[in-house]
Protein backbone atom coordinates (compact mmCIF):
# COMPACT_ATOMS: atom_id res chain seq x y z
CA UNK A 1 0.00 0.00 0.00
CA UNK A 2 1.56 3.26 -1.23
CA UNK A 3 0.78 6.06 1.99
CA UNK A 4 1.94 9.69 1.11
CA UNK A 5 1.65 12.21 4.25
CA UNK A 6 -0.77 15.18 4.15
CA UNK A 7 2.16 17.20 4.51
CA UNK A 8 3.95 15.96 1.81
CA UNK A 9 1.22 16.82 -0.62
CA UNK A 10 0.36 20.13 1.07
CA UNK A 11 4.19 20.88 0.45
CA UNK A 12 3.94 20.26 -2.83
CA UNK A 13 0.15 21.80 -3.70
CA UNK A 14 2.05 24.87 -2.53
CA UNK A 15 5.12 24.95 -5.11
CA UNK A 16 1.80 25.14 -7.93
CA UNK A 17 1.92 29.06 -6.64
CA UNK A 18 5.48 29.01 -4.85
CA UNK A 19 8.22 27.54 -6.85
CA UNK A 20 6.49 26.41 -10.15
CA UNK A 21 4.01 30.28 -10.84
CA UNK A 22 6.76 32.28 -9.18
CA UNK A 23 10.15 30.69 -9.98
CA UNK A 24 13.11 31.78 -8.13
CA UNK A 25 15.21 34.09 -9.93
CA UNK A 26 18.37 32.69 -9.10
CA UNK A 27 19.91 29.33 -6.81
CA UNK A 28 20.28 31.63 -3.94
CA UNK A 29 16.60 32.11 -4.06
CA UNK A 30 15.64 28.56 -3.57
CA UNK A 31 13.88 29.12 -0.32
CA UNK A 32 11.44 31.10 -2.19
CA UNK A 33 10.34 27.92 -3.54
CA UNK A 34 11.17 25.22 -0.07
CA UNK A 35 10.53 27.42 2.20
CA UNK A 36 6.74 28.73 0.92
CA UNK A 37 6.44 25.13 0.35
CA UNK A 38 7.24 24.32 3.89
CA UNK A 39 5.28 27.40 5.16
CA UNK A 40 2.31 25.58 3.37
CA UNK A 41 2.83 22.32 5.55
CA UNK A 42 2.54 24.84 8.68
CA UNK A 43 -1.16 25.92 6.90
CA UNK A 44 -2.15 22.70 5.99
CA UNK A 45 -1.61 21.57 9.92
CA UNK A 46 -3.79 24.16 11.03
CA UNK A 47 -6.83 24.35 8.61
CA UNK A 48 -6.68 20.47 9.54
CA UNK A 49 -5.92 19.90 12.88
CA UNK A 50 -6.01 23.51 14.19
CA UNK A 51 -3.49 26.24 15.42
CA UNK A 52 -2.17 24.20 18.23
CA UNK A 53 -1.01 21.38 16.13
CA UNK A 54 0.61 23.99 13.47
CA UNK A 55 2.53 25.68 16.20
CA UNK A 56 3.54 22.23 17.64
CA UNK A 57 5.21 21.21 14.18
CA UNK A 58 6.48 24.36 13.69
CA UNK A 59 8.44 24.43 17.18
CA UNK A 60 9.66 21.15 16.26
CA UNK A 61 10.81 22.37 12.77
CA UNK A 62 12.84 25.13 15.37
CA UNK A 63 14.14 22.10 17.86
CA UNK A 64 15.65 20.08 15.11
CA UNK A 65 17.48 23.28 13.77
CA UNK A 66 19.03 24.67 17.08
CA UNK A 67 22.39 23.40 16.98
CA UNK A 68 22.18 22.15 13.47
CA UNK A 69 24.73 24.75 11.96
CA UNK A 70 23.81 25.90 8.10
CA UNK A 71 24.93 28.46 6.21
CA UNK A 72 22.65 31.35 5.37
CA UNK A 73 19.42 30.30 3.20
CA UNK A 74 19.88 34.05 1.89
CA UNK A 75 23.30 31.91 0.09
CA UNK A 76 22.77 28.67 0.85
CA UNK A 77 25.74 26.73 -1.29
CA UNK A 78 26.03 24.01 -3.60
CA UNK A 79 25.37 21.48 -0.83
CA UNK A 80 22.89 23.05 1.23
CA UNK A 81 20.57 23.65 -1.66
CA UNK A 82 17.88 21.00 -0.33
CA UNK A 83 19.16 21.29 2.91
CA UNK A 84 16.96 21.55 6.07
CA UNK A 85 18.07 24.86 6.44
CA UNK A 86 16.56 26.08 3.03
CA UNK A 87 13.14 23.77 3.96
CA UNK A 88 13.13 24.71 7.97
CA UNK A 89 14.53 27.49 8.09
CA UNK A 90 12.67 28.98 5.22
CA UNK A 91 8.98 27.92 6.39
CA UNK A 92 9.73 29.16 9.88
CA UNK A 93 11.10 32.81 8.41
CA UNK A 94 7.50 32.84 6.89
CA UNK A 95 5.74 31.80 10.09
CA UNK A 96 7.86 34.36 12.21
CA UNK A 97 6.86 36.97 9.42
CA UNK A 98 3.21 35.91 9.97
CA UNK A 99 3.54 36.44 13.38
CA UNK A 100 5.23 39.80 13.19
CA UNK A 101 2.80 41.55 11.25
CA UNK A 102 -0.40 39.59 11.90
CA UNK A 103 -3.21 36.98 9.92
CA UNK A 104 -4.44 39.81 7.69
CA UNK A 105 -1.27 41.35 6.55
CA UNK A 106 0.59 38.01 5.52
CA UNK A 107 -2.49 36.98 3.62
CA UNK A 108 -1.89 40.37 1.81
CA UNK A 109 2.01 39.89 1.23
CA UNK A 110 1.62 36.77 -0.08
CA UNK A 111 -1.34 37.28 -2.38
CA UNK A 112 0.21 40.59 -3.76
CA UNK A 113 3.66 38.82 -3.93
CA UNK A 114 1.90 36.12 -5.68
CA UNK A 115 0.09 38.12 -8.57
CA UNK A 116 2.98 40.23 -9.05
CA UNK A 117 5.39 37.65 -9.86
CA UNK A 118 3.20 35.15 -11.34
CA UNK A 119 4.47 33.29 -14.76
CA UNK A 120 7.77 34.73 -13.77
CA UNK A 121 10.85 35.08 -11.37
CA UNK A 122 11.34 36.10 -8.44
CA UNK A 123 14.40 37.00 -6.06
CA UNK A 124 14.80 37.37 -2.30
CA UNK A 125 14.77 41.53 -2.83
CA UNK A 126 11.22 41.26 -4.22
CA UNK A 127 9.87 39.11 -1.55
CA UNK A 128 10.98 41.61 0.66
CA UNK A 129 10.22 44.61 -1.18
CA UNK A 130 6.30 43.60 -1.30
CA UNK A 131 6.34 42.80 2.58
CA UNK A 132 7.63 45.80 3.78
CA UNK A 133 5.35 47.78 1.18
CA UNK A 134 2.14 45.97 2.36
CA UNK A 135 2.74 46.01 6.15
CA UNK A 136 4.62 49.85 5.57
CA UNK A 137 7.01 48.76 7.40
CA UNK A 138 10.63 48.31 7.94
CA UNK A 139 11.44 44.23 7.92
CA UNK A 140 15.13 44.40 7.00
CA UNK A 141 16.70 43.64 10.12
CA UNK A 142 13.82 40.87 10.27
CA UNK A 143 14.74 39.60 7.30
CA UNK A 144 18.66 39.77 7.73
CA UNK A 145 18.39 37.38 10.94
CA UNK A 146 16.10 35.10 9.51
CA UNK A 147 17.73 34.85 6.38
CA UNK A 148 21.32 35.92 6.57
CA UNK A 149 22.52 35.08 10.02
CA UNK A 150 24.02 31.54 10.64
CA UNK A 151 22.65 31.86 14.20
CA UNK A 152 18.77 30.71 14.81
CA UNK A 153 17.12 33.68 15.86
CA UNK A 154 14.60 33.41 18.90
CA UNK A 155 11.71 31.00 17.79
CA UNK A 156 8.67 33.91 16.87
CA UNK A 157 6.69 34.04 19.92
Amino acid sequence: EDVVDNEVVAHELAHQWFGDSVTPATWRDIWLSEGFATFGEFLWFEADYGAGAMEAYAENLYSALVGHETRPISDPGVGELFGVGVYWRGGLTLHALRKEVGDDLMKDILTTYHARFRHGNAATADFIAVAEEVSGRDLGEFFAAWLDEVALPPYPG
